[in-house]
């Protein structure tokens, strides 16, 4: 059977006819614009520029400069003793916070002075006592505007120091000659100190030993440290031996710990196993490893 020829009506002819018309436009509105694009591209002039204005482009926005410094614009920029108080001091002494005395108690700064000495509040200061970390926990601070500010705080109390920062001299209260004392011997002596309070009954930096129950230790707590000091306390790797120690010496250190205050290379360590101790089981804690043979 032959094919046969499509027919069209009057209809569909003139739509075809305008469908043509509209693709035609379409067509030669975009070759209009790829011409004009084209010729634009050509006719492009390229802007100048002079040395001095490309210098300035390519100059930094900041530079480092070196040189000498002038003595007095440095000293202008240190913080003043009463600035180093409100930022790093006030939080706690203040309002006492572990134990710390109050800025302004008059008594209780004036016996700490009369029984230790300048020299020994410098040293507790700058490198920690107790739950006080080294320089108040803002290692940014030089060891003059700490000193400063410790005597700032004895001015406050009215407490007679004696020392300024020109002469550097202090007098104790039972007018003997301030000693420089090393953080070892400061150290030394604080663990001695909590022997004794120890031998009489009394609390160790807040710690009552005589409450403490090696046995719980032992069973419920020691075994967080078993890993880095080992089952005996011995030691692992590069972490220390802790057996052989008072139960007042690990005590101070776990106190010292969960305050924050830094006591060693592996503070960064210690101080997030520290910080959740309650006084039970600090004290428990410390008889148990006092127990531990090395």
């Amino acid at each position: 059977m032959a094919n046969q020829p499509i027919k069209m009506d009057a209809g569909n002819k003139v739509l075809l006819f305008v469908s043509a018309i509209a693709l035609a436009g379409a067509v030669i509105f975009l070759v209009a614009q790829l011409v004009n694009w084209l010729g634009q591209m050509g006719t492009a002039e390229r802007t100048t520029i002079t040395e001095e204005q490309l210098a300035e482009r390519l100059t930094p926005a900041g530079r480092v400069e070196a040189g000498p410094v002038d003595a007095a614009d440095e000293e202008a920029a240190d913080l003043s003793p009463g600035d180093v108080y409100q930022n790093v001091c006030a939080a706690c002494h203040d309002t006492g916070a572990s134990g710390a005395p109050i800025v302004d108690d008059t008594d209780e700064w004036s016996s700490r002075f009369s029984d230790k000495g300048m020299d020994t509040l410098f040293d507790h200061s700058l490198n920690g006592f107790n739950a006080m970390p080294a320089k108040g926990g803002d290692p940014s601070l030089s060891d003059d505007e700490v000193r400063r500010a410790v005597a700032y705080m004895l001015d406050q109390a009215d407490v007679d120091h004696g020392w300024s920062p020109d002469n550097g001299a202090a007098e104790n209260g039972n007018d003997e000659e301030a000693v420089s004392e090393t953080a070892e011997e400061v150290a030394a002596e604080d663990e001695a100190a909590a022997e004794e309070a120890a031998a009489n009954g009394e609390a160790v930096n807040g710690i009552d030993l005589a409450s403490g129950d090696a046995t719980r230790a032992e069973n419920q707590l020691f075994g967080t440290c078993v890993a880095c000091h080992g089952a005996r306390g011995q030691g692992v790797g590069i972490f220390p031996s802790i057996a052989g120690n008072t139960a007042e010496f690990i005590a101070g250190r776990l106190v010292a710990y969960r305050a924050g205050e830094t006591v060693g290379d592996d503070t960064h360590l210690m101080a997030p196993n520290a910080r959740n101790l309650s006084d039970q089981d600090i004290a428990d804690l410390a008889v148990y490893i006092a127990t531990l043979e090395e």
